[in-house]
């Protein structure tokens, strides 16, 4: 059935080599592989051989939207960044990067899915599209500007309402962990596509858009748009803006609990400022385009550049609060945060960088002296401008750093590279991100959860970034009077068990701890985490929020039974292609199995989806450990239910045909992968 809507139906390619610019259409690839990861996938598994490494001219960078961006579709705000990553390592290979904002919805309206750009121009350039062409353009100018003096360059050269996407001088000097920075302040992070963009001579992507995007069924799409308006949000209180007008109603944002601005400001001299009307400070609540929720809060100040508080952007520099306790979330904080943005670093992996420093530095591995830091003042101004500066322009101990933190730490070697497993968990040569989220609480305080390590091992890339799984403990913690970081499983499994049970098929699934109290419960691990990968392989293709979607954990209802229909439904109304929820499952299979197959021609095997040892030596708040035996049971298990071989982990050639992905089957074989 041919869609009604939804795609706009071509692709922009961009040779920066050649300065050639040309069209394909969209339906080359969709409906079948859909967009975002799905469409990132197909066109890598077609162009980039394991031989193109990341910063080669052959290596695609790849903006994919969905179906669904465009209209007003909750969330449709998101798009992701696709190529081969940088970050990952020692390997480089095929990564994601989700971004949110405005920028996805003016591509389509530019008349654009997807951007694919290739080779590398001659001289600093930035890409300008706009309503079915694009240019090439001289970008001398911006080349050396940060990523905020380059898009007030681009608004006065194309306007206004024009959405940017650019890179700082991190990006230019090829950092590993460089971001690209959109203009509503959200951020491609993870993977160092900023340092492809740069290793392109790719300074910025301007758009401008006054097209419209098709919608099928217009009326099915306002129903389901305001059914989940109900789901996740209510008038705010004309005193709080931050509050429901509803009582006890709770935003259903991470299982509930977390409310509008979640992502905001922590207790100190920055929210003091804010809440004081006179102090020249604002906070306001912000949300990506047609986002129901808006999760976090937009500050501005005389004295400090403004943009939006939320998660690592925010965080990022939380020594300062211990430097200057009396301070609280200061504006160093803040502006350690700003100034990651404006040389376009990313934030997330500088939450490891900074403690593992700390951590060399107190076992008198690295010397200030030797690297030009003063690390006797870790939290100061003086300490992250000097570190940041050095970073983004490779100078120094900055050369080694922007590499990434695991990288940095295996150049050293001996206990530095050590201390380093404690923030980066995954081994094996597809490693390269932060721990995030590998215990219920974190790691080493927190409880061991069985699903949570096997999604880890994986992953290519840090695999709680897809929140779905843990909203729902959260979810149940928030229910029991606990938070994300006191919760026990004990005390949560027994609301969780109509959640998984709808969710994950069994009541059995929420077991993850066995009756004993001693043990763990592996069980149910791999069948959660083969669901957990369609969730959010799906939701990265339509292409939805991940913190909305999907949604498994209702804080408003007795059962706090979620309702994992929502996308499938967004999709039918849009495209006006019928989707049923366990046809979708089959989808997110399919590109799942395309996404393990690019990890195994370049390499990587069932070796390489393990954890360090420290986290099977190490007890955790309930005296239980994961068991690295018990891990690899669970991991063969994956391996059938996914029909790959359980020795090697990689897609076998029935399942590749039978998944419709004849041809992966064939270029695997050919490279002697499989027979």
């Amino acid at each position: 059935m041919k869609p009604q809507g939804g795609w706009v139906g071509k692709i922009l390619r961009v040779d920066l080599t050649s300065g050639k610019i040309s069209e394909q259409s969209t339906y080359d690839y969709v409906p079948k592989f859909m967009g975002g990861r799905g469409l990132g996938a197909k066109i890598c598994w077609d162009e980039v051989p394991p031989e193109v490494g990341a910063f080669d001219p052959e290596n695609r960078l790849i903006l994919a939207t969905g179906p669904l961006q465009g209209t007003l579709a909750p969330t449709s705000g998101r798009f992701m960044v696709l190529g081969k990553a940088p970050q990952t390592g020692p390997v480089e290979s095929f990564c994601r990067s989700g971004v949110g904002g405005h920028f996805a919805p003016e591509l389509k309206w530019a008349g654009y899915d997807a951007v694919i750009i290739q080779g590398k121009a001659p001289k600093p350039v930035y890409l300008w599209i706009t309503d079915h062409k694009a240019e090439i353009l001289d970008a001398a100018r911006l080349w050396g500007l940060d990523t905020y003096q380059t898009q007030q360059m681009i608004w006065k050269l194309h306007g206004p309402k024009t959405r940017v996407m650019v890179i700082g001088r991190a990006g230019e000097t090829k950092s590993r962990i460089a971001c690209i920075l959109t203009d509503t302040g959200d951020a491609s992070g993870q993977g160092g596509f900023g340092g492809v963009m740069g290793s392109k001579n790719l300074k910025a992507i301007a758009v401008r858009g006054t097209g419209t995007v098709n919608v099928a069924r217009p009326k099915d799409l306002m129903e389901i748009t305001h059914h989940i308006q109900k789901l996740f949000s209510r008038k705010s209180l004309r005193s709080d803006p931050y509050q429901p007008e509803e009582k006890n109603f709770k935003y259903n944002i991470w299982g509930g609990e977390y409310g509008r601005g979640s992502l905001s400001l922590l207790p100190g001299e920055l929210l003091d400022l804010c809440n004081n009307p006179s102090s020249g400070y604002s906070q306001t609540p912000d949300g990506c385009f047609a986002c129901p929720v808006s999760c976090r809060s937009r500050v501005k100040g005389p004295d400090i550049t403004p943009g939006v508080a939320f998660c690592a952007q925010s965080y990022m520099y939380l020594e300062s609060m211990v430097h200057q306790p009396e301070k609280g979330y200061s504006k160093v904080t803040w502006q350690a945060a700003k100034l990651c943005d404006l040389y376009g670093i990313n934030a997330y992996d500088l939450m490891a960088i900074i403690p593992w420093l700390s951590d060399c530095f107190r076992e008198k591995l690295i010397k200030e002296e030797e690297v030009g830091l003063p690390m006797k003042e870790i939290g100061s101004w003086d300490f992250i401008h000097k570190l940041l500066h050095k970073m983004a322009n490779r100078e120094g101990i900055g050369d080694l750093l922007a590499e990434g933190g695991q990288r940095a730490a295996a150049k050293l070697g001996g206990k530095a590279e050590k201390l380093s497993r404690m923030y980066y968990p995954r081994a094996g040569k597809f490693a390269g991100y932060r721990e995030h989220w590998v215990y219920l609480g974190g790691f080493p305080t927190g409880y061991a959860v069985p699903q949570l390590a096997l999604m880890w091992v994986l992953d290519n890339r840090d695999a709680l970034v897809s929140h779905s799984y843990i909203s729902a403990l959260w979810g149940a913690a928030f229910t029991v009077g606990q938070n994300a970081l006191t919760a026990v499983p004990e005390k949560i499994i027994p609301v969780l068990k109509p959640v998984m049970k709808a969710a994950y098929g069994s009541a059995e699934a929420a077991e993850f701890v066995r009756p004993d109290g001693k043990n763990l419960n592996w069980k149910w691990a791999a069948p959660v985490v083969k669901r957990y990968h369609e969730h959010s392989l799906l939701k990265d293709c339509y292409v939805l929020c991940d913190i909305l979607f999907p949604f498994l954990f209702n804080a408003n209802t007795p059962d706090h039974v979620g309702d994992l229909t929502l996308e499938s439904r967004i999709f039918s109304a849009v495209t006006g292609m019928e989707m049923k929820v366990e046809d979708s499952y089959k989808i997110g299979e399919m590109i799942n199995t395309l996404e393990r197959a690019l990890a195994a021609r370049d390499g990587r095997t069932r070796k390489d989806d393990n954890l360090y040892d420290i986290y099977f030596e190490k007890e955790d708040a309930g005296g239980r450990k994961y068991k690295r035996e018990d891990l690899e049971r669970a991991k063969s298990d994956y391996y059938r239910l996914m029909g790959w071989d359980v020795k090697t982990g990689t897609p076998t050639g029935p399942t590749l045909e039978k998944l419709g992905l004849k041809e992966v089957a064939e270029g695997l074989e050919k490279r002697g992968l499989i027979k």
